[in-house]
């Protein structure tokens, strides 16, 4: 396990030392050419954030992209200005943004209002000046419809994707999905049906200056090898490392 934890982090200090690039959010390149643009449009990012709920996630990152369409901007101080009802239309027509519009119409409602409110419409103001992990994320879960898991992965793709500096990065977890999930338990960190908790606790203790540092790498290695069925051992970089793959007699790839 040492040594799989030493892979892990290697792997993740690899990812946070290259130099930033544009991200694949919503694999559309309008909405990923506003979610990427941090230094003007920093309101996306924030609000793509919390749109990630019960749902696709390249769904919930094209939802900002939709109220621009939809509003003609999104400028905070303009969308301050829509009235609740003018929010759940444009969450509902012409076609749904989210598969509870009416709900996600409110979480982005309160979480413009907050950003006004709290932050004077600038939504870097909750990261600038390298401040510690833990005020970025319990900023995070100050939105309505927060949670730890919106809040983790929101500080996690700021340190990772877009370089911004923190004072420290003890408080930036993993975010627990489907993905995360499966490739801890197969490789042997938790026992299945391990509580979020649980894998939250594993990754802190793998890693308690950086419990997020291998979060993407999970995550990639969950989505294009370590899949639900059929997964492809052979090819796993961290094959070697695997209960999952051990168990099953399977070779991994040299």
């Amino acid at each position: 396990m040492e040594q799989l934890a030493c892979r892990l982090v290697g792997e993740g200090r690899e990812l946070l030392e290259q130099p930033r690039r544009a991200a694949l959010f919503a694999y559309d390149p309008a909405a990923d050419a506003i979610l990427n643009d941090i230094e003007r449009y920093p309101q996306a990012f924030v609000l793509g954030c919390l749109a990630n709920r019960m749902g696709k996630a390249k769904q919930a990152w094209k939802v900002l992209l939709r109220l621009r369409e939809r509003f003609g901007t999104l400028d905070i101080a303009e969308l301050t200005l829509k009235t609740e009802a003018d929010w759940v239309r444009v969450a509902r027509d012409p076609t749904p943004i989210h598969r509870r519009p009416e709900l996600m119409a409110k979480v982005l409602r309160l979480g413009v209002q907050r950003l006004h409110d709290s932050y004077d419409g600038d939504a870097t103001r909750i990261w600038e000046g390298s401040p510690p992990s833990a005020t970025v994320v319990r900023r995070f879960l100050e939105f309505h419809g927060a949670g730890p898991k919106i809040a983790s992965m929101g500080a996690n793709i700021l340190v990772m994707q877009f370089k911004v500096p923190l004072r420290d990065y003890h408080f930036v977890d993993i975010s627990v999905d489907v993905q995360v999930r499966r490739v801890m338990t197969r490789l042997g960190f938790v026992p299945e049906g391990a509580s979020d908790e649980l894998l939250i606790y594993a990754a802190r203790e793998t890693h308690p200056e950086f419990p997020g540092i291998f979060d993407l790498a999970l995550w990639r290695i969950g989505k294009d090898v370590c899949t639900e069925t059929a997964p492809h051992c052979g090819t796993c970089p961290l094959a070697e490392f695997c209960a999952y793959t051990q168990h099953a007699g399977l070779q991994p790839r040299r």
